[in-house]
């Protein structure tokens, strides 16, 4: 299987956070590490998120 799980910067193995950038009429999705901060842009991108606003939802 291939997959892109650990980080480049600090080998950190658990996987990534994700965050969204806007860029013109799209948003491009970018990984973090969740250890080091360092982020990695991969090509991901969607036109389906209209906005960044957001309603703050439950607490778990």
């Amino acid at each position: 299987m291939e997959e892109f799980r650990v980080c480049l910067n600090c080998e950190y193995q658990k996987g990534f956070q994700v965050s969204f950038r806007k860029v013109k009429n799209r948003a491009r999705i970018v990984l973090i590490c969740p250890k080091c901060g360092q982020s990695y842009d991969i090509g991901w991108a969607t036109t389906t998120i209209k906005t960044f606003r957001h309603d703050q939802g439950l607490t778990y």
